[in-house]
């Protein structure tokens, strides 16, 4: 029985709004954690493009580092790319009064391979020294070596194989490659300044020719120094001449700088019918000068 002044303790009144804000606490908190795993994410992948463009950002070209070119050789492929440098491999090219039969040289010599259907020529590989050749069926025979004596040495050896099998080749105007390296600086060089102050290392017309040949000094070596920046450099020997002679005029050319082209220097040094064309008279030109021997 219960007692008369017992009251009945009223249970307190959930709001209508609880539930609703309890169920938008949970969704703002899976809200707030996707949005810190997206910040984690962006993060992690900020933190890998700076690790990427530390490793493949290439290093800096300064001015002292194409003028010292060989000295940090961790940048001399960047600094190479810079200058457009291209090296040319000693290449020795002389006609025969022989008519070869390449399908069978090609089994009777090691190291070879003859496709027709690609290439007209037998190419054949030297290893002492070493070099590689190309015979062409009218006789003619290219050999590219690692320097001039190598070039030379090749030519030599494989007329000596030949005569073993029965040809007699005889050589006829033997030629070597004038050019072996091109580069092309960032700026324009006062020709006229640089000839006044090496006049005795300097051929200069410019009535005539839009370059300067520089000669250098106990070397048979010459630079064709054009006024946009484009140099040939000609008759070396080996790669270390070439090399020795780029460090040389690299100073000099800094020196006589006649101020940044403000054109693309693709555009300023012509296109690759511009550079054959020059390349193809300095062959024409100091031909002579290289000897077989």
């Amino acid at each position: 029985m219960k007692h008369k002044d017992h009251k009945k303790v009223k249970k307190p009144k959930r709001d209508k709004h609880s539930k609703s804000h309890r169920d938008g606490s949970r969704k703002s908190k899976k809200y707030l954690k996707s949005k810190e795993n997206e910040w984690k994410e962006e993060e992690l992948n900020t933190n890998r493009e700076l690790e990427c463009n530390r490793v493949y950002t290439k290093p800096p070209i300064s001015d002292f580092d194409v003028l010292s070119i060989y000295a940090d050789i961790s940048k001399l492929c960047a600094i190479e790319r810079f200058l457009n440098m291209l090296y040319r491999p000693f290449t020795c090219f002389v006609r025969t009064n022989c008519a070869f039969k390449l399908s069978e040289l090609d089994c009777f010599l090691s190291d070879t391979r003859y496709e027709p259907d690609k290439h007209s020529a037998l190419l054949i590989r030297l290893s002492s020294p070493s070099c590689s050749l190309r015979l062409y069926d009218n006789g003619n025979i290219c050999c590219k070596g690692y320097s001039y004596d190598s070039a030379a040495l090749g030519i030599h050896r494989f007329i000596g194989t030949m005569e073993h099998l029965g040809y007699t080749p005889v050589f006829q105007h033997p030629r070597f490659n004038v050019v072996n390296a091109t580069f092309c600086m960032p700026f324009s060089i006062n020709l006229a300044q640089l000839h006044l102050e090496y006049c005795e290392d300097c051929h200069y017309r410019p009535e005539t020719h839009p370059y300067l040949i520089y000669k250098i000094r106990n070397s048979s070596i010459k630079l064709a120094i054009f006024a946009v920046g484009y140099i040939y450099v000609m008759l070396s020997s080996q790669p270390r001449y070439t090399q020795k002679a780029i460090a040389f005029i690299m100073p000099i050319l800094f020196r006589h700088r006649a101020g940044q082209r403000s054109l693309d220097p693709e555009l300023s040094i012509g296109d690759i019918n511009f550079k054959l064309l020059w390349e193809n008279e300095f062959q024409k030109a100091y031909q002579g000068v290289l000897k077989y021997s």
